[in-house]
């Protein structure tokens, strides 16, 4: 008889705890948020965004003058519509870079499937660009 009386009120006392466990969370809380707070985020996503893409490899496939690198860049964009690829200058010349790879392995990989259409393709590392 005692154990049934002990085990009513273990019962009764977990019953009352869940019930307000599950009451308890019925509020929804608002955060405002200054314009201060808002300036600071977005500049901080934009520094992260320049840091991320600075540490990533590239593909360089050309570098010369801007019609024969216009000339590849289209080549390549017609062949391999969905890797990134862009046209850069630095004094003297125009660049041809493509693909935004994190790991050098995956770099390397493609790097070797691109060397079978240009040849003079090398690897760029992330401080190198």
């Amino acid at each position: 008889m005692f154990f049934f009386k002990g085990f009513a009120n273990f019962f009764l006392l977990m019953l009352i705890f869940n019930c307000s466990t599950v009451f308890g969370q019925s509020k929804n809380l608002d955060i405002e948020i200054s314009d201060e707070i808002e300036k600071f985020l977005s500049l901080k996503i934009l520094f992260n965004k320049n840091k991320y893409q600075n540490n990533y490899y590239a593909i360089q496939l050309y570098n010369g003058n801007y019609e024969i690198d216009k000339k590849t860049l289209s080549e390549f964009k017609n062949k391999f519509p969905e890797w990134e690829s862009i046209l850069s200058f630095e004094t003297p010349n125009y660049k041809v870079r493509v693909g935004n790879f994190k790991e050098f392995l995956e770099a390397s990989k493609k790097l070797d499937y691109i060397r079978e259409l240009y040849p003079s393709a090398f690897l760029l590392k992330p401080n190198n660009l």
